[in-house]
């Protein structure tokens, strides 16, 4: 079964949930929600392209 966790805001929270085999997460830990356009940048930037 593939879990993926909502609401990750914490280092703490990010650190269990990988402790616990959870390697699909998303939230504000990561970024707030944006519109297209931010996304594609912000994706740009974590993959250092």
């Amino acid at each position: 079964m593939t879990t993926i966790a909502e609401g990750v805001e914490t280092r703490s929270q990010l650190s269990f949930l990988l402790r616990e085999g959870c390697h699909e997460m998303q939230a504000y830990f990561y970024s707030k929600p944006l519109p297209f356009d931010e996304l594609q940048v912000f994706v740009r930037n974590q993959m250092g392209a």
